[in-house]
């Protein structure tokens, strides 16, 4: 792939971004732009091992399951994110399943081109784990928002975490996402999300924008959840 717009969000913002100079240009290269229309999927639950994708426009939703209950809305992906390298570094099925839940343009490196990085880069797996480790922390960040916290923390958590790559920049960020999916990802109830979602829109800490998206600053969200986790030691 040439270095064109496509490639541009990965060289500033997630896993590749902080990857040295040279590994970044080489996974662009060789990996191939696809456009995803809205609604189809990426891959599902139990695909076998394939390739790694990064999303360079749009939303993806990622749909977990435990057991065999089916799939829920976990995380909302945004550009920067990258998945699949679990699969590809293990050989074993996909363990969720991506969802465009906007039109995507992606990028995709391929099982193939990985093997041919390896020559060249022979540290490429250690590099892949790095991204393993960052979905673990997701995933961390999701178990803790379900089990700590009143509703109110619930919500800050779950829109910090949706903040991806933009985690720690101090600037305002927006999710497609309903306030009913909100409340689902932060394991709240219809009843008590309303309040809750409430009470942040009148602190200022979000708001509700035309189509459905939620627009916050998660460094602003974050320095009131340390606030309120300080008031409630005391």
């Amino acid at each position: 792939m040439n270095q064109g717009e496509p490639g541009v969000i990965f060289h500033r913002r997630g896993w590749l971004a902080v990857q040295p100079e040279p590994f970044r240009h080489a996974w662009i290269e060789v990996s191939e732009i696809r456009a995803v229309p809205r609604g189809d999927r990426l891959y599902s639950l139990g695909d076998p091992p394939g390739g790694v994708y990064g999303i360079s426009e749009g939303f993806a939703d990622v749909m977990t399951a435990s057991g065999y209950e089916p799939p829920v809305l976990g995380f909302i992906a945004r550009p920067g994110w990258w998945v699949g390298e679990a699969a590809a570094l293990t050989g074993s099925p996909r363990r969720v399943e991506i969802r465009a839940r906007t039109d995507l343009r992606i990028c995709f490196v391929s099982l193939q081109r990985l093997e041919e990085l390896e020559t060249v880069f022979p540290d490429l797996w250690r590099r892949l784990a790095q991204l393993t480790v960052l979905h673990l922390d997701n995933a961390l960040m999701y178990a803790a928002s379900l089990l700590k916290g009143d509703a109110r923390t619930k919500i800050a958590s779950t829109l910090v975490r949706l903040a991806g790559p933009e985690m720690l920049h101090d600037a305002e960020t927006s999710i497609p996402c309903s306030q009913q999916e909100l409340g689902e990802m932060a394991g709240l109830s219809r009843n008590s999300v309303g309040p809750a979602f409430r009470g942040l829109e009148r602190d200022g800490l979000i708001t509700r924008e035309a189509y459905g998206s939620i627009t916050f600053n998660p460094v602003h969200l974050s320095k009131m959840m340390e606030v309120s986790l300080e008031s409630g030691n005391r």
